[in-house]
């Protein structure tokens, strides 16, 4: 609303005909322009004016007198329009230059408000607009606090946001949007300030909330969740920016793109400062009518707030599910995908170019680069300007070459981020155990680095480096379930080899390496005998299960007779048993048919004999003496069965001769 204008006149009239020709021809003939003010004026003082003017005399008892509209209004304290008045009847509409000639040669009664109507741009017409519209103003923490406003329906939005800081005292630096409220309670966001009354549907009557944001970033009508309860997050004051999302479902994707931007200062600052809300843009075919720009900026503001633990961005997954369909619901997607979205999204938002014109690309010709490349960019910034553009967009130099007329053409495209691909090693690390020719030493576990194209002469001679062991001398095998799975030649290839195995390198003798040699290579397997007969097949024998990792033992070809392999075996395992004791062994088997006797339920006892003439003499005595074995070092086993690395003091030492 204008200012109370003075009272008395400021300036001395002119003639009556000049101030006829300067008055009544502009009211006649002036056009109305959206936008422009005429004032209202009441229909008998004009007629008074007329008539005053019409005399030719200045002294005339006729003489108007100040400005007086009393009769337009219903009351004078709050001087609202009285209704349904008509023009030319009750009032007269005179342009804002007569209107303030008018003012300085007569005056307007004290205290009076001027009564000043915008031309508004109605559908098909243009019109004064003699009624504005009225509103209800209150803030969202004080909806009981209502004040009523006028305002022009070619006033913007941001008008009204000006008049309602004004009256409610709001501090200059707080933040702050509406909502328009009607009679049905739903409330919608005036999201475009820079849109008119009209344009945005508010009318007479309604309601406009002027909500204020929190110290925390959130707005009170739509506080998120938190992780802690309200009485610690209020309370809670930690480094802004140190602050958590969390997962909705999923959403670790959308979570690592938030965080990897948040992080980004240029932009964050431009968000935390609020400049963005000067460059949203509404009308970009291209954009999202600043939402997501919006939803980006509350997710921000809450994580640089420094009073959350972590935040739910609940909100902002809701816009870009909604202007991305592909990311609706809780599905698994790519974190790059996302952010390329959120970038392009925020540039179209936010893009300082509201019309974009047709630019026309011109060739290199042979210009210098940096000529070309200051060209490029900008008739880019031509098209594409915004605080992405300014932090992320760059030139690519693209160089093509006509093969029939090697004609070479050099253009500058712009990008807005690169997707690289990830180095990739050329060698990989495998773990093996090396098992030494020295039956005193213990298997040692190397980790190797060795080519992903190699083959398993190359994990040999890895391994020759780190044990001074010739490469020639080593067998490789893959053990799974305490038995041999695959011997590995020394042309096969690395690739067959996975992570998971359990490779075991075994140090050989250099003529037991060789075919025509006079050494044959056996595998000796690990074998633990049960404490309990097993009288399910009829039989009464021992049962036994394999146990540890097994052995390659290379045995001279004239000494493999079973007195001969029984000599070898005690010495290859002399850190594990010792030679047994007759004694020994004869005071067990006396007290092992004891307690078969006792536990019997008929009585009965098979004849113990048939399980020692079926395994060789050597082997039974060994079982005897295992009690007092060292144990051995735990090996690794398969997932499928624990690998029992420790010879139990049952345990026996069963030559499977595998050539």
């Amino acid at each position: 609303m204008a200012a109370t204008v003075s009272s008395a006149s400021s300036a001395e009239p002119p003639g009556l005909e000049t101030q006829r020709r300067e008055i009544e021809e502009p009211v006649r003939d002036q056009e109305l322009r959206a936008g422009e003010s005429w004032y209202l004026v009441e229909s008998r003082w004009y007629e008074q004016w007329k008539e005053y003017i019409s005399t030719g005399d200045q002294n005339s008892s006729s003489y108007p007198g100040q400005i007086d509209n009393n009769e337009l209004f219903e009351d004078l304290e709050s001087y609202r329009l009285k209704e349904r008045l008509v023009e030319n009847e009750d009032f007269v509409l005179i342009p804002a230059e007569a209107w303030h000639k008018l003012v300085a040669w007569y005056g307007v009664v004290p205290d009076q408000p001027p009564l000043e109507r915008k031309v508004v741009d109605l559908p098909s017409t243009l019109k004064v607009e003699v009624y504005p519209v009225e509103v209800f103003l209150c803030l969202h923490s004080d909806m009981d606090n209502v004040q009523s406003g006028q305002f022009s329906r070619a006033d913007t939005i941001h008008t009204i946001q000006k008049a309602m800081r004004s009256k409610f005292e709001i501090p200059g630096s707080a933040e702050t949007r509406l909502w328009m409220k009607s009679s049905d309670t739903s409330c919608e966001r005036l999201r475009n300030v820079h849109v008119s009354v009209l344009d945005s549907c508010l009318s007479s009557g309604m309601t406009v909330i002027m909500e204020m944001r929190n110290a925390d970033g959130t707005w009170p009508s739509s506080r998120p969740q938190i992780m802690r309860n309200s009485e610690d997050q209020d309370s809670y004051r930690g480094q802004p920016g140190v602050c958590g999302l969390t997962n909705l479902g999923n959403t670790c994707f959308m979570n690592s793109a938030l965080q990897c931007l948040s992080n980004t200062p240029p932009l964050t600052e431009y968000f935390l400062h609020s400049a963005y809300l000067d460059e949203l843009n509404f009308t970009n075919p291209l954009g999202m009518k600043g939402e997501i720009a919006e939803a980006y900026a509350d997710v921000v503001k809450q994580m640089w707030s420094g009073r959350h633990y972590s935040v739910v961005p609940r909100i902002f997954k809701t816009k870009v599910g909604h202007f991305a369909s592909q990311f609706l619901g809780y599905q698994q997607h790519d974190s790059q995908e996302l952010l390329s979205f959120l970038l392009d999204g925020l540039h179209e938002d936010l893009n300082r170019v509201k019309n974009k014109e047709y630019i026309e690309l011109r060739d290199a010709d042979g210009r210098p680069d940096q000529e070309v490349a200051e060209e490029a960019w900008r008739n880019h910034r031509r098209r594409n300007d915004s605080v992405i553009v300014d932090t992320f967009h760059g030139l690519f130099k693209s160089t093509l070459v006509c093969p029939e007329c090697s004609k070479v053409s050099v253009t500058f495209d712009p990008f807005c981020y690169l997707s690289v691909p990830l180095p990739v090693s050329k060698d990989r690390v495998m773990e093996v155990f090396f098992v030494s020719l020295d039956p005193a030493a213990k298997p040692v576990q190397h980790r190797l680095v060795v080519p992903k194209a190699g083959k398993v002469s190359d994990l040999c001679a890895a391994l020759s480096q780190a044990t001074d062991i010739p490469s020639n001398h080593m067998v490789v095998a893959d053990v799974f379930n305490h038995r041999f799975y695959k011997i590995y030649n020394s042309e096969e290839s690395l690739s067959c080899i996975l992570d998971r195995d359990d490779i075991f390198v075994y140090e050989l003798s250099g003529s037991s390496m060789e075919e025509d040699g006079d050494e044959v290579v056996l595998a000796l397997y690990l074998r633990e005998r049960s404490h309990y007969r097993d009288y399910g097949a009829g039989g009464g024998s021992y049962g036994t299960s394999l146990f540890g990792h097994p052995l390659l033992i290379a045995v001279p070809r004239s000494q493999c007779s079973r007195e001969a392999l029984y000599r070898t075996f005690l010495q290859r395992l002399a850190r594990y048993v010792r030679p047994p004791d007759l004694s020994e062994e004869v005071e067990e088997e006396e007290d092992e048919e004891d307690e078969l006797y006792k536990t019997q339920t008929n009585g009965l006892s098979e004849d113990e004999d048939n399980e020692d003439s079926e395994r060789p003499g050597p082997s039974t005595r060994e079982e005897a003496e295992g009690r007092s074995s060292e144990p051995e070092e735990s090996q690794p086993g398969r997932p499928t069965e624990r690998a029992d690395p420790e010879l139990r003091p049952e345990a026996a030492a069963d030559g499977e001769a595998d050539p």
